[in-house]
């Protein structure tokens, strides 16, 4: 593995240019990407032994929720490594069984710390902005762009108040 700053470096480099290369990243960091069919309900896993790192998705989903499964089990990495060595931490993001993983090593507090960190990975505020400065002034447009769904791209948008400056922000929000 590489030094902590490298990571960092590594993680600039590819958050500028929308659509974020998750994968360029998670290889250039040296971890192993791998996609695999998966049980139902099952998004992903990291799977971390100290020397070697190997974060799965499910063959089964479709690009996006790939891409985001991968960008959180990445968050799992650079933020909780400590509390996964010689551990495989299965992830259940979506659907009726998202919030149903094991409750270790990891708990409900890095779920939602490994999930803010993939929708900052994957739609940076900086990047948002800049799109936003250049004319992209829909949620589709901008989820087209960034390669997540337009829920994802709306609930960033919010949640950095930046939904305001899109044309097509849903009545519930003033514009």
């Amino acid at each position: 593995m590489i030094r902590y700053e490298d990571e960092n470096e590594i993680i600039m480099k590819y958050a500028l240019t929308p659509p974020v290369d998750v994968k360029k990243i998670i290889s250039e960091i040296g971890i192993t990407y791998v996609e695999r069919p998966m049980p139902k309900g099952q998004s992903g896993f990291i799977e971390y032994d100290g020397w070697t790192c190997t974060i799965a998705v499910n063959s089964d989903d479709g690009p996006q929720r790939k891409r985001f499964t991968a960008a959180h089990e990445l968050g799992h990495f650079l933020k909780h490594r400590d509390l996964l060595k010689k551990h495989r931490h299965l992830d259940r993001l979506y659907d009726e069984y998202a919030n149903r993983n094991p409750a270790q090593p990891l708990d409900y507090q890095h779920e939602v710390q490994a999930n803010r960190f993939a929708a900052s990975l994957l739609m940076p505020r900086k990047t948002i902005e800049n799109e936003l400065d250049k004319g992209v002034n829909t949620i589709r447009e901008l989820a087209t762009l960034f390669d997540v769904s337009r829920m994802a791209m709306e609930y960033r948008l919010r949640t950095l108040d930046l939904i305001h400056r899109v044309a097509d922000a849903p009545e519930d929000q003033p514009a």
